[in-house]
C-alpha cells in the first residue's frame, strides 16, 4: 500500500497515502484475503502520516476567517475521529517498535 507518488519525501521518511492507495488498502482489508496484523505492520506508518496530513489540512481550513459555518461544523466534527485514528496508529507503532518513540 506504500505510495510511490510521494517521492519528494526524504529517504527513510514515510509519505502520506493518496486517496486511491488508502481506498485500495481498505478494500484489501475488507476482502479478508490478507492477514490483518501483517497488513497493519507493513502500512501503519504510512497510515499515520496520512492521518497527520488530514489533521493539518483540517486545522488549516478551520483557521480561515471566511469558512462557512456549515463547513466549520463539519470539519470540527472530523478532528476528534482523526485524533482517534492517530492514537490507534501510534499504539500500533509502539507495539511494533517498543523501544522507539513516535513523533
Amino acid at each position: 500500500m506504500s505510495d510511490a507518488k510521494h517521492s519528494r519525501q526524504p529517504v527513510g521518511e514515510v509519505a502520506p497515502l493518496s486517496i486511491e492507495r488508502l481506498e485500495a488498502g481498505l478494500r484489501i482489508l475488507i476482502d479478508g484475503d490478507v492477514d490483518p496484523n501483517g497488513f497493519w505492520d507493513e502500512n501503519v506508518a504510512a497510515f499515520r502520516q496520512t492521518v497527520l496530513f488530514a489533521i493539518r489540512e483540517t486545522a488549516e481550513a478551520l483557521l480561515s476567517p471566511t469558512i462557512p459555518l456549515h463547513w466549520r461544523t463539519e470539519l470540527e466534527g472530523q478532528l476528534e475521529p482523526l485524533l482517534g485514528y492517530l492514537e490507534l496508529a501510534n499504539r500500533r507503532l509502539a507495539m511494533r517498535l517498543p523501544d522507539a518513540s513516535v513523533h
